[in-house]
């Protein structure tokens, strides 16, 4: 991602959708004589392109205005290689429009179908902020969805077999034959109920690398993440209990469930607007497409038919 002019040049796409459009030179302020001093308030000025200058402050708005993935690397480990990104995007962009390009016809009908995405992006988000949801409904979708709100921390110890689905990934160890992978785990639960300890138990015998050196913590894990054995083995059990052996895709396995949770009605509140907003939205644009008068030429977007020869059909490059 580090290097890539074009996810950058595509990022810039959202920051025109922030910043406005269209502005060649980029949506940074232009500079002022006072600016080229100092920038305002005193913010630091720390990229500058003629007499463009970019401050601090302009470059983490930079950043939240990336989508989601850019955000997080050109927000961290990534925004050392942002002026080199920014600076070249800027210059040609700038030389773009120095030379006429952004005028020719491809280059052109690019920018408005670019304009219009954005456009279009903004005003599905507007439509769905501005949609009425009542308590009620969210009340109801809250109890309607409480599983989808499920968590569980849980701790597992597994024996890998030879016929599982999901192979080891040490090709020195492919697994045990079935009976004998049960056997050695039930060999373990016994241990385990009589007062062996879960998690050193884990650590000295279970085949997950991932989990073993925590002794098993799998972490809180939302209960519709869980494979379908396990999520129902701990929907069986209380916290603290242990499973009896369950066959996974990995081969088999116990469990204990360390602590259950489910999210309350305000924690996952804003989660449900948005879910019923989304839900509403596509009737509203139904809507507004009436009004403006659409009209399609169904014969001309008609896929091919059933008697064209598929030999005469064009093939992807």
């Amino acid at each position: 991602m580090r290097g890539s002019l074009s996810g950058l040049l595509a990022a810039f796409i959202f920051q025109i959708a922030v910043c406005g459009w269209p502005q060649p030179a980029g949506c940074m302020p232009q500079a002022t004589s006072s600016s080229k001093v100092q920038s305002a308030a005193g913010e630091r000025v720390v990229l500058s392109i003629g007499d463009e200058k970019m401050t601090a402050a302009d470059v983490e708005k930079f950043i939240q205005a990336l989508p989601p993935n850019y955000r997080a690397f050109y927000g961290g480990q990534g925004k050392r290689f942002l002026p080199e990104n920014i600076i070249r995007t800027k210059v040609l962009a700038a030389e773009a429009v120095k030379e006429k390009v952004d005028q020719q016809h491809e280059v052109a009908l690019a920018i408005e179908i670019a304009r219009e995405s954005i456009l279009a992006d903004a005003a599905r988000k507007h439509i769905e902020e501005s949609i009425a949801v009542n308590d009620r409904e969210l009340r109801d979708l809250y109890q309607t969805d409480r599983t989808k709100f499920a968590e569980v921390r849980l701790a597992h110890i597994l024996i890998r077999t030879d016929t599982a689905g999901v192979k080891s990934s040490d090709p020195s160890h492919p697994g045990l034959p079935e009976p004998e992978a049960r056997k050695k785990l039930e060999d373990i639960r016994k241990q385990i109920l009589a007062g062996a300890d879960f998690g050193q138990m884990a650590r000295q015998y279970s085949e997950d690398r991932a989990t073993a050196a925590s002794g098993g913590d799998m972490g809180i894990i939302q209960r519709d993440n869980l494979v379908p054995p396990i999520a129902a083995a701990a929907d069986s059990l209380d916290a603290g209990q242990v499973s009896d052996i369950v066959p996974t895709p990995f081969g088999f396995e116990i469990i204990k469930v360390e602590e259950k949770h489910t999210k309350t009605f305000e924690e996952v509140k804003s989660a449900l607007e948005s879910q019923i907003r989304q839900s509403k939205a596509p009737e509203v644009i139904r809507h507004l497409e009436v009004d403006y008068h659409v009209v399609i030429d169904k014969e001309f977007f008609a896929g091919p038919t059933a008697n064209q020869n598929p030999a005469a059909l064009p093939r992807s490059p």
